[in-house]
Parts: structure tokens; sequence; C-alpha cells
């Protein structure tokens, strides 16, 4: 094992370094900045970690300007527009912790961000988790001759190796660090035990956690970890993703009996490392890919200059890059299109015409429309909002369809990093979410003027109902409907009718865990379904996570559940947390749940495939014939 000196400490001696990280915890105030210096300082960290960002650099843009994108990666440039730091502030909060005595570190999202920190004399460099699969960036800050620490998160095995040998081949001290890159992230996906095969593969190891609480760091330590990063704030209630995730200063010093927590968090599933369902979320939200730099015609030959590496990660990892090289492209590629699997391949002609027994369609946002529109004659499609879309007019975007149905799926995230919740304990908070329920309402209705033959338009909605640390007690769940009822008298839905979701027992919000009180029981839904006069939004993947936690025959809830819906997900799931994964693949017995599907010919359905929409829609278009086959 190499040690690695950082500036008076060893890091691989004796001592734990406790990295204290700041991210953008400071809200883009200095002075906040300042004060969260001073507490890591107070609190016994060795050294404070910040984020450095060149946004043109680090997001990719269309020929237009524009920077239409999946809503975790809108949510994401929308809170770090309020939130970044300049490059002066920068330098000064380096210049305020050399005066402390307390190290400063800092993670470079991107190249140019590299060049600013080579003025800074810092001690070492973080390379985060999205960037793990990135050569080119890992390349960059090596060229510095500084130490590099890398997380490890939403990341495989064999791209850890990959890393470890460029590093390697650099000559530059590294440390590496096990991580789950979900905010917060549940015990049981961390495979904390994971980390003695990290210390298999590279000697100087650590942990980097986002849990909550501290006892499953105090673990990592235990076993074998050199090195402790954790998120610091002066208050988990703040705006903004990471602050939940995070430890308040007391809290670094506090020492937790945490066996159940260690029981939960140490198994390691192997083999391999794989990325738990949150942190596919993230990687897909926070990772790179590689894109066309330039609009690119059907069979040019790849060049390096015709491609690049950008946010976000739904295309081919950055350093497959190379494997495009020589190869001609199969199709045209406007700029700042993802490149893909199929890209390295022959491209076969793709089947998109489907005969269901009830009534079909696929999600879509605003800006593809027009091409599923072109592509397929559903006799549906689900609109999936963001906030930023109830803000545009949809017309230009639409045009006239025959569909028979019209679905449109509210946001789960609005403004200032709210969630929709009509139950929330917060009066403001609920009077706005109501607000902006209704916002979805008008919304719907003027992407009805192109649906004129629609038999129903369905507002799908995840009402709430969810805590951040622990299930709420069930005494509190009649006070809860209640809430529900009382906040749908208020909404005036005209011609729409609110379908509410059923929900996961462990909800992801944002790539991070929390409890579902509500909406989730079969029995329970079925008897608010009469009770409230609601039809359901049913998703199967939901339903057979709550199946596979509570012991419960998902067959049987399916039956219960089926004359009470209107609409259905249609997607499979692996255990509690595995949400979506591929259809065949996980829990769901498919052609007893089809035989049922099929007596219900007024059910209409979407395929909810994870991350389905990639490489011009595959994930649906499989699902749906593999549906088809059965």
């Amino acid at each position: 094992m190499t040690c690695i000196q950082i500036d008076n400490f060893l890091l691989g001696g004796p001592q734990v370094f406790v990295i204290a990280e700041v991210g953008n915890n400071h809200n883009g105030s200095l002075e906040l900045a300042k004060r969260l210096v001073d507490a890591a300082l107070e609190a016994g960290a060795d050294c404070v970690k910040f984020q450095l960002r060149n946004r043109e650099a680090l997001y990719r843009s269309k020929a237009d300007g524009s920077r239409a994108e999946d809503l975790g990666v809108e949510y994401i440039q929308d809170l770090l527009d309020k939130v970044e730091l300049d490059v002066h502030a920068h330098a000064e909060i380096r210049a305020y912790c050399a005066q402390k005595g307390i190290s400063y570190i800092c993670t470079p999202w991107d190249e140019p961000s590299v060049d600013v920190l080579a003025g800074f004399d810092v001690p070492a460099l973080k390379i985060a988790s999205a960037d793990l699969c990135n050569p080119y960036l890992i390349a960059k800050a090596a060229s510095l001759g500084k130490p590099l620490i890398l997380s490890t998160g939403m990341s495989h095995e064999h791209e850890i190796i990959r890393a470890i040998a460029q590093l390697n081949g650099l000559g530059i001290p590294f440390a590496l660090l096990h991580c789950n890159s979900t905010y917060p992230a549940p015990e049981s996906d961390i495979q904390l035990g994971y980390l003695a095969r990290l210390r298999e593969l590279h000697g100087l190891v650590g942990y980097s956690g986002h849990e909550r609480g501290t006892a499953i760091s105090l673990g990592a330590v235990a076993l074998g970890a050199k090195l402790i990063e954790r998120h610091i704030t002066l208050d988990r209630g703040m705006e903004g993703p990471d602050h939940l995730a995070s430890l308040e200063p007391q809290e670094f010093r506090l020492l937790v009996d945490g066996i159940r927590q260690l029981e939960k968090a140490l198994p390691w599933t192997g083999p391999g490392r794989h990325a738990s369902q949150g942190e596919l979320l993230n990687r897909e939200n926070l990772g790179k890919s590689v894109i066309a730099a330039r609009a690119i015609a059907a069979g040019e030959t790849f060049t390096q200059d015709m491609l690049r590496v950008a946010s976000p990660g739904q295309g081919l990892a950055p350093y497959r890059l190379s494997d495009l090289l020589g190869r001609k492209s199969g199709r045209v590629m406007a700029q700042g299109d993802f490149l893909f699997d199929s890209d390295l391949t022959e491209q076969a002609e793709i089947q998109r015409e489907f005969a269901m027994p009830i009534l079909w369609g696929v999600p879509v946002r605003y800006h593809d429309f027009q091409q599923y529109q072109q592509w397929i004659k559903p006799d549906l499609f689900e609109f999936h909002l963001s906030y930023r879309d109830l803000s545009v007019a949809p017309a230009a975007y639409l045009r006239q369809v025959h569909c028979s149905r019209l679905v449109v799926h509210a946001p789960e995230l609005f403004e200032n990093s709210e969630l929709l919740d009509l139950v929330a304990d917060d009066l403001d908070y609920r009077q706005r979410s109501i607000a902006n329920l209704q916002r979805v309402v008008d919304a719907t209705l003027q992407i009805a003027e192109f649906f004129p033959q629609a038999d129903s338009l369905l507002i799908v909605a995840n009402i709430g109902g969810f805590s951040a640390d622990e299930p709420l007690p069930l005494a509190q769940r009649d006070e809860l409907y209640r809430r529900f009822k009382q906040s749908c008298a208020e909404v005036d839905f005209g011609r729409t009718e609110l379908i509410p979701q059923n929900m996961a027992p462990f909800p992801w919000h944002f790539g991070g865990q929390r409890h579902q009180n509500i909406f989730m029981m079969p029995q329970e839904l079925a008897q608010q379904a009469e009770a409230l006069g609601m039809r359901l939004c049913l998703d199967l993947s939901h339903l057979q996570m709550t199946c596979f936690h509570f012991g419960l025959d998902f067959q049987q809830a399916l039956a219960l559940l089926l004359p009470h819906s209107a609409h259905l997900h249609v997607a499979d799931a692996k255990g509690s947390n595995g949400e979506g994964v591929l259809m065949g693949t996980g829990d769901v017995d498919w052609p007893a749940t089809w035989s049922q599907l099929k007596g219900y010919p007024q059910v209409s359905f979407i395929p909810e495939v994870w991350q389905g929409h990639k490489d011009h829609g595959a994930g649906f278009w499989s699902a749906l014939t593999y549906l088809q086959s059965l």
C-alpha cells in the first residue's frame, strides 16, 4: 500500500484522513462557505472539499443553444444556476483555508476547471464518481502531478479496473473510495463488504458515504478504510439534493452504536461491483457520454474531432469513444446527439408495429413527441412533464393525432426542490402542491387540444405521503388520506381525471431513498379507490416491489387492483429496490400477469422501462416485442 502526503497529513498512515465535503452546500454564498470551513475545522476534519464546474464545457448544447434534457438533468442544471460559486470565490476560500490551517481540495468536473485549480496549488484533486469512466478528465487531472482521490460510485468493477490501470500507467499516487452514489443511500444498497474486494484491486482505499448517521462510516474504518469523506451542512433542511445526506457539524464527532445498520451494510452481493437502481438514475443524470461534436452524415467515418464527452450520461461511456474511431456512422446525427451501443454494430431493422389486446402507448417528452409520432401509431401517448414544461406553451411541440386516450404524468419535482405532496404536514407546502397540481391540469387541457378523439384525459401523479428517515406510524394513515381528499377538492380538474399512482415501499426521489406511507398496500389501495371514487394508475414494478417486501402474492394483488385501474405502467422489478429492470429478468411472472391484463381491454398501458427512450426508444420496442410474444 502506497502512502500519500497531503499537506502535513500522511494518508495511509496510522490515522484516518477525514474530508468534510462542502460541495454545493454553501448554496452559492461565500459567507456560508466560510462558515462551513469553520464548522469542519471545529468538528475535527482534516480537510474540506469543494466542487468546481465550467458549465459551458461540462454540459452538451444543441446547435440552437437549447438544453432540453431529461427531468433529473434539468433539475441539476436549474439548481447549479442558483448555487455555484465563481472562480474568484473559490480562490478566496482557498486562501481562507490556508489561513485557518485546514487542507483545501476540490473536485473539477471538467478539463477547464483542472486548469483553474492548477493555479491554486492544491495538495490533491478529487475525481467524482461520475467521472471514474472518463479517462480524459483523469489524464488531465493527473497532468498536474498531484495525488488523486477517486470515488467508485455508479460504476461496475471492470470500469474500476480500467481506471486503476490508467492511473498506474500515469504514475500518479491515488486512493480509491468505495461509494454508493444515492442521496441518502439505503443501508441495504451500500455493500460495505465490497471494501475488501476494492483493497484487493488497490491497496489504499477509503469510503465516501451518503447514508443517514455515522455508524456505517465507522464500520468502513473497521474494514480498513484509510479515508472517510462525508458531506457537511449547517442544516439538513436546506434546499438542495445533498443536504439530506449530509452530517451536521456535531455529528462529525458522534460515535453511535450502529450494529443493526452494519448488519444491513456489510453484505456484498457480488460477483463484481454493480450499480444499484438509484445509482443508475444518478449515473444517467450526473455521468457523461460520447456525443456528436457536429452534424454527422450517414456513412461518415468517425474521427476524434467529430466526437466529444459531455453530460448527461445517457449514451456510450467516455472510455468507449475509442471503439467508435474508424467505424462508419449508420445514421444521420445532429450536433449534441448521443452515441449508443447500436452505433458499434450493424444497424438492424427496428420493429415498431405492435398488436396489443389492450390500449397501448409510450412515454414521451415535449421535445421528442413528434419523432415518436412519426415512428408509431399507438392508442395513446403519456407525456412526462417537468416543472419547466409547465411554463411553456405545448403547441410549439405538438401536432394533432388520432389517439383514443391522453395520459399526462405530473412532475414529481417542482420549483425550489419541492416534491409534490398533497398530504404534507406543512399547510403552506400542501397549498403549493395543490397549486402545482392545478398547473398540471391546465397543461393537460392545452395538450388535449391536439387529441380531439381522446375518450379520457388522465393525470398520473405520485401524490406524496413519504417520509425521509423512517415510516410514519400506521395510526397517521387515515389523517393522510383525509388530507388527500381535501386537497383534491381544491383542484378544478375540469375534463381531466386524476389517477393516483401506487408507490413502492422505498421510492427514489432524485436518486435518494425515502419511505412511502400511503397508496402502497394492495388492500388499502382498493379500499381507498372505492372510498374516494377514483381509478388508479397501477405500476406493476411498484406493486411487485411492495409484494416482495411485505411477503404478499403479486397475482392476487393484481387481481384485486385491476378492476380499480384506468391505466398501467407495465414494468418488471427485482427485490425491493430493483425498479424497471429488463422485462423478463425480474420477479414478475409475465405469462400469468399478461393473462390477467388481457381481461381488461378498457385499461391502457405504457412500458415503463428503465431509460427505455435511450437509443431511439430501444427499451420500449424491446418491451413491447416481449409482451406481444406472450
